[in-house]
């Protein structure tokens, strides 16, 4: 065989040309399309997770709608103002705060936690008092 001969033979073996090399490169592009045309089978546990998997999903958004829609809700709404039992009605002195007045209201608890419910007693949009006022406070 001459070195030209060798060389066009390496080449049709690179390339998938002609000849007898050129005939391998076609039967491996034959088998490799052949490879894909073959259908997807599945196992067991690709069946579970591919169809599972959704399946699941779909129950838990059910469920969600289901407690969203069908719980009732524990909350009323209401326009009345919030004058219970538990409330006294006092009048501000000049010079005094809403401290002093959770504090005198109920010297047990935190006057903080005092303030916060006089302000929501009494719809105030602000800690500032004017002399007079008359305040819903929480009775001890």
């Amino acid at each position: 065989m001459s070195a030209s001969a060798t060389l066009s033979a390496v080449v049709a073996r690179r390339h998938g040309s002609a000849g007898a090399a050129g005939g391998l490169g076609r039967a491996a592009r034959r088998a490799r399309s052949a490879r894909s045309r073959t259908p997807l089978t599945l196992t067991r546990r690709g069946r579970l997770v591919f169809l599972g998997l959704p399946v699941l999903a779909g129950s838990a958004a059910l469920v969600v709608l289901a407690v969203i829609f069908l719980v009732p809700s524990t909350a009323t709404a209401t326009s009345e103002p919030v004058l219970g039992s538990g409330t006294e009605q006092t009048t501000v002195f000049p010079g005094q705060s809403l401290w002093e007045l959770a504090v005198t209201a109920d010297p047990d608890r935190d006057p903080r936690e005092v303030m916060d419910e006089i302000v929501e007693l009494n719809d105030l949009d602000s800690s500032v008092l004017v002399a007079g006022q008359l305040l819903e406070v929480p009775a001890a």
